[in-house]
């Protein structure tokens, strides 16, 4: 008799076990952004703004983050060389307690530098799928530029 009751409810906890789905973890299609095939140039994250940024470039743009320099200033942009400045809010990972992953994305910013009959032309494009209310700290176009340029190539071992 004992052995009946424990074959029932082995039978019934296999049966009970075997009914859950298992959860799947999809992003979200607000969180991805497609790279086109460009490089990781750095990334960097503002606790104040809850936000997280990646900025790509191609080829070009990667060796010119990357040299020994003071500054990388529009004047010394070559043409060819393509930024962008990737933008998303932060938002708490739900599988790891005290950690961040990134939410919806925010903005894109584009900087493409091209050859002009008196020497490169820089070309700036502001991208905000979402058109949230505020404003920027920073308004000025030739700000944002130079901010994109002052930035570093991450070095990678």
């Amino acid at each position: 008799m004992k052995s009946l009751i424990l074959i029932l409810i082995s039978v019934a906890a296999l049966t009970l076990t075997g009914c859950q789905e298992q959860r799947k973890l999809v992003p979200a299609p607000e969180t991805i952004f497609d790279d086109h095939g460009l490089h990781v140039i750095t990334s960097f994250h503002n606790d104040r703004t809850r936000t997280i940024s990646v900025l790509y470039g191609n080829d070009d743009a990667l060796a010119h983050a990357g040299k020994e320099r003071n500054a990388h200033t529009p004047g010394a942009a070559a043409p060819g060389e393509v930024f962008k400045l990737v933008t998303w809010d932060l938002k708490e990972n739900p599988l790891w307690f005290g950690s961040d992953i990134n939410g919806g994305l925010q903005s894109v910013e584009t900087v493409v530098v091209s050859a002009g009959e008196s020497g490169p032309v820089v070309d700036y494009t502001f991208e905000n799928p979402v058109q949230k209310n505020g404003k920027s700290a920073v308004s000025s176009d030739a700000e944002r530029i130079s901010f994109i340029f002052a930035q570093r190539a991450s070095v990678f071992p």
